[in-house]
């Protein structure tokens, strides 16, 4: 715990530090190479070059450990795909602000590099089993691999501000946290369809296991950087338990709303500590360990919120 906390506050003294705006260079990178392998289709040197290829990756061209998010607008549709690219971008811009340079910077190079670990392992597992290697990793993986990349940064954004509404292809509105179990399912509904294709050449149940550690990479970063605040992926319901029934529950529920400051029902009480109070819903740092607090510019005075309400609240001007 005390590492993580000088990591921290590390992180925040430096939090203007690194790559500036780093989604849209990965968002210009892809349009790049989108448009010089669209010019010459029959030979698509730029995408060959770039993409993760295990086998290339172990001949000792490992500028492709860093270079596959560039090739994400070659592997899908063009119009899905720079929707997707904007909608990305604005997921990096927003955690990036939220959290800052040095720590988005982090997040995105970790993601890279567990995806980079995993996917190597895989490789050296499928290439012992199976006599279709460059083939199975082009055909199965080569658009997983960003897109289990991408689908870290929408957790992340949806764990940040999980009530912030988006609208899905312009039309849609949707929170941020139904989005996230959304992508969550399309991921599974992938990893079945490539499980059974695996089955189907051959492969070994070792195998098999081995492949879940593609996208877990994407899980784990996202776990490393939240931890317990992935639970504001839940349902409100699941979050916010209800007030204990019996005597001896609400004994030492009270004790609790004590110590943490609070009084009944979750107001104020005179023997407050706490140092942030949500001016929404009167949490503190002291009732709930995990959240994060923002002061909002836009408020009268110095208004604090939490991070489910720092995005969703209405603006004091008196």
């Amino acid at each position: 715990m005390k590492a993580r906390g000088k990591l921290n506050a590390f992180l925040y003294k430096n939090r203007n530090k690194g790559v500036r705006n780093l989604m849209l260079y990965v968002g210009v990178g892809n349009v790049i190479v989108y448009l010089l392998t669209m010019l010459n289709q029959a030979n698509p040197f730029f995408y060959s070059l770039l993409y993760f290829n295990p086998e290339a990756i172990l001949s000792g061209q490992v500028w492709r450990l860093f270079t596959y998010p560039l090739v994400y607008l070659c592997e899908c549709r063009p119009f899905l795909g720079f929707i997707s690219l904007l909608f990305f971008y604005w997921c990096g811009s927003a955690l990036e602000q939220y959290w800052g340079t040095l720590r988005f910077n982090l997040f995105y190079l970790c993601g890279v590099l567990l995806t980079d670990a995993a996917g190597l392992i895989f490789a050296l597992a499928a290439r012992a089993e199976l006599g279709y290697y460059s083939t199975l990793f082009t055909s199965l993986l080569g658009f997983g691999f960003v897109g289990y990349l991408n689908l870290s940064l929408i957790l992340a954004l949806s764990t940040a501000f999980p009530d912030q509404q988006v609208r899905l292809y312009f039309i849609i509105p949707v929170k941020m946290k139904w989005l996230a179990w959304i992508d969550l399912g399309f991921m599974l509904y992938d990893m079945i369809r490539i499980l059974l294709m695996m089955l189907k050449l051959g492969a070994s149940y070792f195998s098999l296991y081995l492949f879940f550690l593609v996208p877990l990479a994407a899980i784990v970063n996202y776990l490393l950087f939240f931890g317990k605040q992935a639970a504001n992926l839940l349902p409100d319901k699941l979050r916010h338990h209800s007030a204990p029934k019996t005597w001896q529950q609400r004994v030492v529920h009270k004790a609790d709303y004590s110590a943490a400051g609070l009084g009944r029902n979750g107001r104020s009480d005179s023997r407050a500590q706490a140092r942030f109070r949500c001016t929404v819903c009167g949490r503190t740092e002291l009732s709930n360990p995990g959240l994060e607090f923002r002061y909002c510019s836009k408020c009268a005075g110095y208004r604090c919120y939490c991070q489910d309400h720092i995005q969703n609240h209405v603006h004091i001007t008196e």
